[in-house]
């Protein structure tokens, strides 16, 4: 880590690591419960193509930072060829399986707890969503509906973190996690469900942090280039360390927003454009997705000033496991699982590496580039492959950004810590 620290500060980059102050805070041990599903219970819901590489991309990246990840999932065959040995680490996502998973999850959080520990969740869901007809959102499990009223009474009531992070991508997954208005009921019968629905909703655990794919009923975006619904992929970027827009190796809910909207800017086809929904924790607004000061298994990939435009990683298997439109000044750190080897692309260019080990750090500024060319895969995706990313994210659209919503920024870009 000391390494890391070392690069970051020659690039200006200033990411603590290791100060007197942040080792007298809590630990936050973490564990990740992903549930990932390409099969829906509507005959009109076509089965999803890329679902389960979705949950396999936030098994690789979350694994390496948790003590434990459950994955939740049937992988298809082309998946299973790109995962070798992931689908023996898998259960079918059942009903009876994720109980069994929160079960025993919530037992280990209740320890860390008991000695004085505050234990994060991640709850990843991507798949198949629905709205009911009486507005309860629902998200599709093998053997039936996962409802909201399911989410609330089985998964975030129970709960033994002191933090959750909840991130779906579904079709109308903001109806997953909240209500617009009450279920038809009428004048006599108010007073009896006004308490069950306000037992459902997020207000209520101020500890929960929601990142949801769609605000209204609209589809989610699956992108074969990149083998991935398009959500997923820009959450999956920004939490790699895409979206840290101060330097400090922390992302906050704010980053990600603003980081998503970024992508999406300069999509001008509107059924390509995401209307998110993403709501941190009210008894912490400023609580990190990721931070990259603590300790994990990844390596690091430093993208010094001087680097611009429109870059992704591809690893050794072709799949893109982070993406930016970088600043010309501003430093970025993606943190990436080991692989024998990965490819710094932009458009026409790339340049390998690799991790030596866990812990690594390879300095972009340094590598070797050659001309690569990428062939066309049709006009269906031509919205996706040349206006995704198309808008360059940094401070000042960051800045920009929070004062058209009216929030709070994270704080400024610091000073280089230069002190041994």
């Amino acid at each position: 880590m000391q390494l890391l620290r070392s690069a970051l500060v020659v690039a200006g980059c200033a990411v603590f690591l290791g100060s007197a102050s942040a080792g007298a805070a809590p630990e936050r041990p973490a564990y990740a419960l992903i549930v990932a599903n390409n099969v829906g219970l509507e005959p009109q819901q076509a089965p999803l193509r890329y679902a389960d590489d979705d949950g396999a991309r936030y098994y690789e990246l979350l694994a390496p930072r948790v003590k434990e990840a459950v994955l939740l999932t049937v992988l298809d065959a082309d998946t299973q060829a790109l995962h070798p040995g992931l689908a023996g680490r898998t259960t079918p996502p059942t009903r009876a399986a994720l109980q069994e998973a929160l079960g025993r999850l919530n037992t280990r959080m209740a320890e860390d707890k008991a000695r004085g520990a505050q234990p994060v969740l991640y709850f990843v869901f991507t798949g198949h969503g629905k709205r009911g007809a009486a507005g309860e959102g629902a998200v599709s499990l093998l053997d039936g509906a996962f409802t909201r009223t399911d989410l609330y009474t089985q998964v975030l009531a129970p709960s033994t973190a002191s933090r959750v992070h909840l991130i779906v991508d579904a079709c109308d997954s903001y109806f997953f996690v909240n209500s617009r208005g009450a279920l038809p009921t009428g004048p006599a019968q108010w007073s009896a469900v006004r308490d069950t629905l306000a037992a459902r909703e997020l207000s209520r655990y101020p500890h929960v942090g929601a990142v949801l794919s769609t605000t209204r009923e609209q589809e989610s975006h699956e992108w074969s280039a990149i083998r991935s619904g398009v959500f997923s992929h820009q959450v999956l970027s920004a939490l790699a360390g895409a979206a840290d827009v101060n330097a400090d190796g922390r992302v906050e809910y704010s980053e990600l927003q603003a980081f998503i909207a970024a992508a999406n800017q300069g999509v001008d086809d509107v059924r390509g454009r995401l209307d998110v929904s993403i709501q941190p924790p009210e008894m912490d607004r400023t609580l990190p997705l990721v931070d990259l000061k603590e300790r994990s298994r990844l390596g690091f990939l430093l993208l010094p000033p001087g680097l611009e435009g429109r870059l992704w990683v591809e690893d050794a298997r072709g799949l893109r496991v982070a993406e930016l439109h970088k600043e010309r000044e501003r430093p970025v750190v993606l943190g990436l699982p080991p692989s024998e080897r990965y490819f710094l692309r932009t458009q026409g260019r790339e340049a390998p590496f690799r991790f030596a080990r866990e812990g690594a750090v390879v300095d972009a500024g340094g590598l070797g580039w050659r001309d690569n060319a990428f062939a066309a895969r049709g006009a269906v995706e031509d919205a996706f492959r040349e206006r995704l990313f198309s808008v360059p994210f940094g401070p000042r659209f960051y800045q920009g950004y929070m004062a058209s919503i009216g929030q709070t920024p994270v704080a400024a870009e610091q000073e280089p810590d230069l002190s041994p």
